[in-house]
């Protein structure tokens, strides 16, 4: 990493730059609009703000880390900070593809049998599957570690990433792992959304051609509103899903290939890089662009207004 050019240097190091501000910024407004606005606080925007919490947290301990090892070409911190970021970025990764498919699940509960959803998704449950994932990944994170007398190591990538000495367990043990977390995770979410898909259309199509009629009927404003409002949550919640599992998919084959020990070009390792970063970023946006609500308090928040809907 030292043979860099500075031209090089400087166009990589700024990508980690703009990322790491666009993190910062973008769910540090997906928070502040939760916590200002009630009518933000459902309990599907309870798993997004805990996906912003943890992305944010990852923004503000780890990339700056990563931005002053790519300027560098080198890891510029105590091995203790390197086993920390290590151990971080690994549960969060685990965490966050956790909730994503949590996430999966809240919505195909909500849409395909909503009074199930009543009774399952209270306050509680979903307070447990928000804590619960973190707890288990990081336990799960510090004793793989030890049993597989791993460490986190500087080098391909311009974070710590784990390293085992012992190449019969990376093969048969980690690597299976690895990819048996990722296959069920992306099976749960294809399976749900498959399901939330054909109950939409089909509502879609028999509301329709009647939805004119219904406007006018008394009291039916009200429940036309709620079905858009929960298609709406729907669609935004599919494309954040869909736009992880675009980020995470490339990054879980090339840390595939890595276990395998195939090597590849550096490219693919800063493109490795790039992509989990861009992950904590691309959230908020999405937010932003498919949720008037959430759009809304942005722009209160840039005008440093009192939200609307404010209990205070």
């Amino acid at each position: 990493m030292t043979d860099r050019s500075l031209s090089l240097v400087c166009v990589e190091s700024f990508m980690f730059l703009i990322i790491n501000i666009a993190a910062i910024i973008g769910n540090t407004f997906v928070v502040a609009a939760i916590s200002r606005n009630r009518d933000l606080r459902k309990i599907t925007h309870c798993y997004i703000l805990t996906l912003a919490i943890s992305d944010l947290f990852v923004a503000v301990t780890c990339m700056p880390l990563t931005l002053g090892a790519s300027l560098k070409g080198r890891w510029l911190y105590s091995d203790i900070t390197c086993q920390l970021q290590g151990h971080v970025m690994q549960v969060w990764a685990c965490f966050s593809l956790t909730i994503v498919s949590v996430t999966a699940i809240n919505r195909y509960y909500r849409v395909v049998r909503p009074i199930r959803y009543r009774k399952i998704f209270t306050k509680r449950f979903t307070l447990v599957t928000t804590i619960s994932p973190l707890v288990i990944w990081a336990c799960l994170d510090i004793g793989m570690m030890s049993v597989m007398d791993a460490r986190f190591k500087f080098a391909p990538h311009f974070f710590c990433t784990p390293y085992l000495t012992n190449k019969l367990m990376k093969r048969a043990v980690a690597l299976p792992i690895y990819l048996s977390f990722i296959v069920v995770a992306l099976f749960v979410v294809l399976i749900c959304y498959f399901k939330v898909y054909r109950v939409v259309r089909r509502h879609v199509i028999l509301v329709r051609p009647n939805i004119v009629g219904a406007s006018f009927q008394p009291g039916n404003e009200n429940k036309l509103s709620c079905r858009v409002d929960e298609i709406n949550a729907t669609k935004m919640v599919f494309v954040i899903i869909m736009v992880n599992f675009l980020l995470w998919i490339p990054v879980c084959i090339i840390g595939a290939l890595y276990f395998c020990d195939i090597v590849m070009p550096k490219w693919t390792h800063l493109m490795y890089d790039y992509l989990m970063f861009i992950t904590a970023a691309t959230n908020p946006l999405i937010y932003g662009l498919m949720n008037k609500a959430f759009r809304d308090e942005y722009l209160r928040i840039l005008k440093c207004k009192r939200s609307a809907n404010n209990i205070s």
